[in-house]
Order: structure tokens, then sequence, then C-alpha cells
């Protein structure tokens, strides 16, 4: 897997499979168009961000984005711990962003389920092969994470000089991501059946990843291969009372009581041929980034596996486009306040 030059988010994974589509539209059944149509109201693919998988011979585990809730809700609920614990826990646990989840899916909202970066970064080096995990043991402490980013240099050659210079051909510098070398992703996708077989997603990611993933891909960066398709059953919700996101999302409106997210905005453009165009860019769209919690009015949980809605009219130079609102959730049970908390 190579760097990366755009995060892996749901929304993001969806345009890429768009265009996929676009240049085979043998890959998703009555054409791309039928389906863009009918996505407000049928969203034919729905993609969660990518996320770490840790794999060893009795259990898979995932680590997802730790629920954007208030510390309070995650402590001590009878509230034994004095205020000076509870202090001096703080940053440590603020650092704790992930959340280790099993092959059913299932939440458990405790801070002995959540990890940060350097504790995520074992797990997985435990994982692998001993050639690759003789050379990262030698990695400094600072930089022992699953997920880092690196700066690349820039250079644009005025072919006139044949230097650099001002403008538009000043040297910059753009950021990159990388993960550490060996370990997993994972993407959970809803596909309606109707519109896109296993086989013919399978050939989608292929393509994806032999073609590179989004910013920079002529020049390397996010290549990455396609290791198995599985299919899972939805996680149980009988006691859930709210929804947890695996990707950035729109909400609809009326629909919650509560919700608990940090925003996000995608500044998106458009691809291929039209990224050449006089209008490149799409309008700003702002998103509840993942790992949004969202409390549904009571007894009305939602019955599909996914939640929001698709965002229509980004785009002057195409009309039809859409962005993905939706997300994915894994259910979950809000966690009962401290004593003493109002």
């Amino acid at each position: 897997m190579s760097p990366f030059g755009t995060p892996l988010k749901g929304d993001t994974i969806f345009g890429q499979f768009c265009w996929q589509v676009a240049e085979n539209q043998e890959l998703l059944r009555n054409g791309l168009d039928h389906w863009i149509r009918r996505y407000p109201e049928q969203p034919f693919a729905v993609f969660s961000s990518a996320w770490p998988k840790i794999s060893t011979a009795n259990e898979t585990i995932y680590a997802i984005r730790r629920p954007v809730l208030p510390q309070s809700l995650l402590d001590d609920p009878e509230y034994n711990a004095t205020c000076e614990e509870q202090l001096k826990g703080r940053k440590e646990k603020k650092a704790r962003k992930w959340l280790l989840v099993g092959e059913d899916l299932e939440i458990k909202m405790a801070w002995e389920f959540t990890v940060n970066d350097r504790d995520l970064y074992w797990r997985v080096l435990n994982t692998l092969s001993e050639k690759i995990q003789k050379k990262l043991r030698m990695t400094p402490i600072h930089h022992q994470s699953p997920v880092s980013s690196a700066e690349q240099q820039h250079n644009s050659i005025n072919r006139l000089t044949m230097t650099t210079g001002k403008g538009e051909f000043a040297p910059y510098v753009s950021d990159n991501i990388h993960f550490m070398p060996g370990m997993e992703l994972v993407i959970f996708a809803g596909i309606d059946e109707d519109a896109c077989s296993v086989e013919e997603l399978r050939q989608s990611f292929t393509r994806m990843g032999q073609w590179g993933f989004g910013r920079d891909a002529s020049t390397g960066l996010g290549r990455f291969s396609l290791e198995d398709i599985k299919e899972i059953a939805p996680p149980r919700a009988e006691r859930a009372n709210a929804c947890l996101t695996l990707g950035p999302c729109v909400p609809e409106l009326e629909t919650y009581t509560a919700s608990y997210h940090n925003p996000f905005t995608r500044f998106g453009r458009h691809g291929v041929q039209m990224l050449h165009s006089s209008k490149p860019f799409k309008n700003p769209v702002v998103m509840a980034d993942e790992g949004a919690v969202f409390v549904p009015h009571a007894g009305k949980f939602p019955v599909k596996p996914y939640i929001g809605r698709a965002v229509q009219h980004i785009s002057k130079a195409q009309p039809e486009a859409v962005c993905q609102g939706y997300s994915l959730y894994l259910p979950m049970q809000m966690p009962v306040l401290n004593k003493g908390e109002n």
C-alpha cells in the first residue's frame, strides 16, 4: 500500500466508486445515471471510511473512531473516582481515539475498549510477519502510530528558464498520509443487490487500487490491493438507542433528539475530464464527521443500516451530481450520566 494524498473517507470512496462505473458502465446494472437519479430516495451504495483491522488466529478486531461523546459519559458511572483522579487521567483518556469492536460489531462503551495511537500500533505490529516486526520495532516512539502524515516537496519547472521561481512555479509542500507497513484496512459497504453484485464490487475496488485513489494518483499515491470481500450481517439493535456513524454524513432533519459530532467541511472537486473544465470545484458541504453519535426519537430507531441523506445541487457544472450524505452506523446504547451531573 502506497501513501495517500486523500483521506479514505466514506463520501470520497463513493465518488471514486462512481468514477469507476462511469469508466465501465457494466459495473453497475442499468448504468450510473439510472441509480444517481434514484440516489436521494434509494441509495445504491453507501461506504464507510477505512478503519484498521487486526487479525489473529482466534479473532478479528476493528479499530473505529471513538464516539464523539463527553468524557463524563465514559467515566465511572458510580462516580467513585475523586475529582483529582479524574483530572489526572483526562489527558491520557483524550488520546484514546480508537474504539475496538469485534466481528459482531457490538459497541461496548468503556475505557477498557479504547486505545491510543501507540497501543494500536503495537497491537497491529504483533500480528505481522517477523520480517516486518523486526523493521518496525526500531521505529522511534514519536513515530509509532498506525496512521501518520509526512510532508512531500513539490517543484514546478519553468521550461523557459529551466528553474523554479515565483507564482505557479514556486516550490510547495503537501501532506501525504502513511499507513504502517503490513496493516490491513477494512471498508464497510452497503450495496443494493439490484444495482451491484459482490463480484462487480470486487472489480471496482480492484481497479480503484490499481489506478490510485484521490489526489496525485498519477504520481503513484493511493495505490492498494484488495485482499477479500466478505458478506456480514448487520449488527443487532434490540437494546440500542443511538447510532454511531462509520463515515461522514449529513443527518436528516427533525429525526434526532440529541447529537454529538465534530463538523467536517468537504471541499470537493470533479475528477477526470471535468477536472480540467472551467468549473472543476464543487460547492462546500458541511457534514458530521465519522464517530458522530445520533440519538433518534423514542420508538423511531432506524430500520435501515444507514442514516443521513443525499446532498444535491453541489455542482454548477454537473447539476445531477450528488454527495454521499449517508453513513452506515453501528447501534449502541448511550452511557448513563455520572451522578451529580445535569
